[in-house]
């Protein structure tokens, strides 16, 4: 078996895959360990049926031995060295790291070191790799990273119009994110275009409550929009995306807020909840939009308008034939007036979406655009754990 985990700084989420058959992994068990060390709370869903424990766990390595005992007494395995491998999603590996990897001492001082460049995300990662490593020893850890994807983008994509030494010296650039969802759909759309990954010019949206859109050209990340943190980039649930950067100026002399306060409000009290006021999550803004509420309204034209100008970009950066534009993630997968909005809106590109086709339910994948649309667009659900799980099979 392999596992697949997700931490954060006071959480595990995790999914257990069955590869008896490497070709096509099976998912037995997703759960989540939340509240470590403050009470914990551990919930695991197998067979449909969800178990909830709410025990004691004062750290990771305490919450990585109540999942493994949970899993022996559940049944899911008879005993911990079933797991032969884990696969870990890191946030950012910085530029050193340019593909899944074994997680050596060197890596994880890798991991270690980017703890600055993303200091929400990669401390939780490296905790977690810590306990698991201790608790079983003999598995097979590997690291899928979300910047990795994006380490093909040239200088022209990546390079900011700051001093170069910022650069040189601070490793100032663009490093992009959601790159494990971004190579799941790459991997998937050589079937659905029926094409060899080098051959693909795509457009991806993932949009999700953290949003992001990649130029995939000849199947490598050509540009991105996120950027040295996911801050960067299109508006999101909480976060702003692009703003004139002497804002945080102005605000901070109006207001006697620091550069660490201001930088917070704009990653967790703007975006869709900033304009809307109302929240961050999409569905809540599109219900408040149908009731004629004006900032609702105003937050989805903004952010429509923004995907829209985004996805006209890129696609004069491929600069050739493109082979679809693809919506992925919560939003992107299920948002149907979004993606009609977002089309509607890039207007040089004269897409047209089927509305039938655009509401319709499906499985992995489905084409929404009519046959008069220029070019192709599809809903596609992205599979991060299924990827991870498929790296880390190359390890074994």
């Amino acid at each position: 078996m392999i596992l697949v985990v997700n931490a954060g700084s006071s959480s595990i989420k995790f999914k257990l895959f069955d590869i008896k058959n490497p070709e096509n992994p099976k998912s037995l068990v997703e759960g989540l360990a939340e509240r470590i060390g403050v009470d914990g709370k551990l919930i695991i869903e197998v067979n449909e049926k969800k178990h909830v424990f709410e025990e004691q766990m004062i750290d990771h390595l305490q919450a990585v031995q109540l999942i493994l005992s949970k899993f022996t007494e559940l049944k899911i395995i008879e005993k911990p060295e079933d797991i032969k491998g884990i696969g870990f999603r890191v946030v950012h590996g910085g530029d050193k790291i340019v593909n899944t990897v074994e997680l050596t001492q060197e890596i994880k001082k890798i991991i270690e070191e980017n703890i600055r460049l993303a200091p929400l995300h990669n401390p939780g990662a490296l905790t977690s790799i810590n306990a698991f490593q201790e608790s079983l020893p003999k598995a097979k850890l590997v690291g899928c990273f979300d910047t990795s994807y994006h380490q093909t983008m040239p200088e022209i994509s990546y390079m900011y119009s700051v001093p170069y030494k910022w650069y040189k010296d601070l490793k100032v650039r663009k490093y992009g994110f959601h790159g494990i969802s971004y190579d799941y759909i790459t991997y998937k759309a050589q079937e659905i275009f029926n094409k060899n990954k080098e051959d693909l010019n795509l457009i991806v949206c993932h949009l999700g409550n953290g949003a992001s859109i990649c130029a995939i050209k000849n199947g490598k990340s050509y540009n991105t929009t996120m950027g040295l943190t996911p801050l960067a980039g299109l508006m999101m649930g909480t976060r702003s995306g692009d703003i004139d950067p002497s804002i945080l100026q102005y605000v901070s002399k109006e207001t006697g807020k620091n550069v660490f306060e201001i930088t917070d409000m704009l990653n967790k009290e703007s975006g869709l909840y900033g304009i809307s006021e109302i929240s961050s999550d999409m569905r809540d803004v599109v219900d408040a939009a149908s009731k004629n509420n004006e900032q609702a309204k105003l937050a989805l034209e903004i952010y429509t308008q923004t995907v829209a100008d985004f996805v006209v970009k890129f696609v004069n950066q491929i600069n050739s034939k493109i082979d679809g534009i693809i919506f992925t993630a919560g939003i992107g997968e299920n948002a149907s007036n979004i993606r009609e909005r977002v089309a509607q809106k890039c207007g040089l590109l004269e897409l047209s979406i089927d509305s039938k086709l655009n509401d319709q339910k499906y499985g992995d994948y489905l084409k929404i655009s009519s046959t008069d649309s220029k070019i192709p667009v599809f809903k596609v659900r992205t599979n991060e754990e299924l990827m991870i799980c498929k790296e880390t099979l190359k390890f074994l």
